[in-house]
């Protein structure tokens, strides 16, 4: 999805020892994009497009709660962009009764696919403050989303992957030098695709023979308008040492990542995920479990 994405790391295989670090073949080196639809384009993964909820006082933010939800169950979401695999979920609200400053909030979600056909549906009934409702933020809907994000997600929830290989885990540390929510929402969506790759997430830093990737975010001035983005994924042993790099760049908008990056975490962690992968392969287990 960037302009360039280099893989580092020492390979062994098939009776053939490399003597040194090789880069690893990357088809798309020298493929020249536009210096910014990378970035900001919406990688072809499932996800779920939120639509503004009809007859809601707040449309836009509570769609925005919503993706925010389901975002925190690991689950692709945005309310801007959408491919053409997307999920489309449309509400339709009511408050039914307001009373001692309370409103009684019905709304009637729907899921459909790409095509348009009905995947689910569920009709939530929920209690919060009047002055919410009517003029409330992201945060304040916050509480009403979260308690519907799990029926939402599970309509397209998969079966669990079978894990090729059980005793590998992975620990994704916050990205550092990220602008706006980059901090967490790189380490989301990779965890989420190294899940249904199999392979295990850990949330504590000191499991042991767990590999850690480190994702580093660096900003330059490239005049004109842009701002110049690499995004390097570091991959280490067990031992602290590093066993690979998985770097992607390109020119965005200033801006562009200040605030939050919604599917734009998705699409560089898709777009990095394979490499990564790949420089993990490297890494034996010091214990591996048999069958």
């Amino acid at each position: 999805m960037f302009r360039s994405a280099r893989v580092l790391g020492c390979l062994a295989g098939l009776g053939l020892l490399l003597a040194g670090c090789q880069p690893l073949p990357h088809p798309f080196a020298d493929q020249q994009l536009p210096p910014d639809a990378p970035i900001l384009q919406v990688a072809d993964t499932v996800g779920i497009l939120v639509e503004p909820v009809a007859h809601a006082p707040a449309d836009a933010a509570l769609a925005q709660a919503m993706a925010t939800a389901l975002q925190n169950r690991e689950v692709p979401a945005d309310t801007r962009a959408a491919n053409r695999q997307s999920y489309h979920l449309r509400g339709d609200a009511s408050a039914t009764s307001v009373s001692a400053g309370a409103a009684m909030v019905e709304i009637q979600w729907t899921l459909a696919n790409a095509k348009g056909e009905k995947v689910g549906g569920d009709l939530q009934h929920m209690t919060l403050a009047a002055a919410d409702w009517a003029g409330g933020t992201p945060e304040l809907l916050a509480p009403l989303a979260k308690a519907e994000a799990p029926r939402i997600a599970a309509m397209i929830q998969e079966a669990p992957p079978v894990e090729r290989n059980p005793g590998r885990q992975v620990y994704i540390r916050p990205t550092e030098g990220a602008p706006g929510d980059g901090r967490t929402a790189l380490p989301r969506s990779l965890a989420f695709l190294l899940g249904r790759a199999g392979v295990k997430v850990t949330p504590d830093s000191q499991t042991a023979d767990a590999v850690i990737i480190g994702p580093t975010v660096e900003l330059s001035s490239s005049g004109s308008g842009k701002q110049h983005v690499r995004i390097v994924w570091h991959i280490y042993r067990a031992d602290g040492t590093e066993a690979g790099q998985v770097s992607q760049e390109n020119d965005v908008p200033i801006g562009s990542l200040d605030g939050s990056w919604g599917d734009i975490g998705m699409a560089v962690a898709t777009a990095g995920i394979d490499q990564i992968l790949g420089v993990m392969k490297t890494i034996p287990l010091k214990n591996p479990i048999s069958n």
